[in-house]
């Protein structure tokens, strides 16, 4: 039987240099609405091997963080499942994490990193929508049916079939996730949606130069259908050019450059974060996250520094932000009252 990383101290927690008022103010401002667009809120294995991940992986033993979740003043968390092109093991995963759900913390929403699983059937999205799934990208990295993925060398933009889930998704209630999503494929979806968009997890291309990152015509296709951008902070992601660390501070300066590009009425928290060592699981689990092109050199971090898993992050950004002198009400919006704005124009 596989041991469970631990959900709370983990690693020493993050400090940052607030005084006793700013520390309340941060108490305060917690207790209002709190989300995360994307994290992924499981304990990952400890030792992180390409065994115990694979052990995980196929006995389908994911567990929430619950106690780290309590701790983290989230009132409500999308929780994704990893990009999975068979159907059947979606399902199952969304039944085994319902039953897993803390009623005492806060409210877990399921989410898709895409919908390559249900292939051109889109019957496959009630489907998953029955089960549980309320937010969902429309394609990944490689692209599907639907449209172009941001690692496509040519995006062709939305297709028929792809105008035609985004319509089913509006019907159903269900989030247009375009984080993974191409440039033109995103803009098409935004331009087509009758409902606002979102970008759940990335940052700013004018920050950091990677695929990854969404241009400034995204992010603006995004805020102009009343969506939200969820700045993430899974390792190597949200760096900031010609600084050597990817820490809290590059993460929210990449909120802060949303938020002055389109407003701060569309900017929110998608940290993308496990309980667990995030950047072991990249070796384990045989993947490899985007590079920039020419910049291949650049080291992954072992974790991002105050944004290292789903209970820390908004308390840290909270903080950071008090620090950096921005008012309450930009504050509450960014930690999840315009998440939470979205969420009730769209779900159903």
């Amino acid at each position: 039987m596989i041991t469970l990383a631990s959900d709370v101290d983990r690693l020493p927690p993050y400090e940052q240099d607030l005084t006793t008022a700013q520390r309340e103010r941060v108490e305060r401002l917690l207790a209002g609405p709190v989300v995360s667009l994307h994290d992924h809120p499981i304990r990952l294995p400890d030792p992180l091997t390409p065994q115990t991940w694979a052990e995980q992986s196929r006995g389908g033993t994911d567990r929430l963080g619950h106690a780290g979740l309590r701790a983290s003043g989230l009132d409500v968390v999308l929780a994704s499942s990893l990009a999975e092109p068979d159907q059947q093991r979606l399902l199952r995963w969304a039944a085994r994490l319902r039953e897993d759900i803390d009623p005492d913390g806060p409210r877990v929403l399921l989410a898709l990193e895409d919908l390559g699983s249900i292939g051109t059937d889109l019957d496959g999205i009630v489907d998953l929508q029955v089960a549980g799934y309320r937010s969902a990208g429309l394609v990944y990295n490689a692209g599907n049916p639907l449209g172009g993925g941001l690692g496509q060398a040519r995006d062709d933009g939305l297709t028929s079939l792809g105008r035609e889930a985004v319509a089913v998704m509006n019907g159903l209630g269900m989030l247009v996730d375009l984080s993974h999503v191409g440039d033109r494929t995103s803009i098409d979806a935004a331009r087509v949606s009758s409902a606002p968009v979102v970008i759940t997890h990335a940052g700013a291309r004018a920050c950091w130069p990677s695929p990854r990152m969404k241009p400034h015509d995204v992010l603006r296709a995004v805020a102009d259908t009343g969506g939200v951008i969820g700045v993430e902070a899974a390792p190597g992601s949200t760096r900031v050019d010609g600084r050597p660390a990817h820490d809290l501070d590059a993460v929210m300066t990449h909120v802060a450059y949303i938020a002055e590009l389109v407003g701060v009425d569309h900017v929110g928290l998608g940290p993308d974060t496990f309980f667990g060592d995030h950047a072991g699981l990249y070796a384990a689990a045989g993947w490899s996250p985007q590079p920039v092109p020419g910049r291949e050199d650049v080291p992954l971090p072992d974790h991002v520094a105050g944004m290292e898993n789903p209970a820390e992050a908004p308390r840290n950004a909270a903080g950071w932000l008090v620090r950096h002198g921005w008012s309450d009400d930009d504050i509450t919006k960014i930690l999840g009252a315009n998440a939470q704005r979205v969420l009730g124009e769209v779900l159903r």
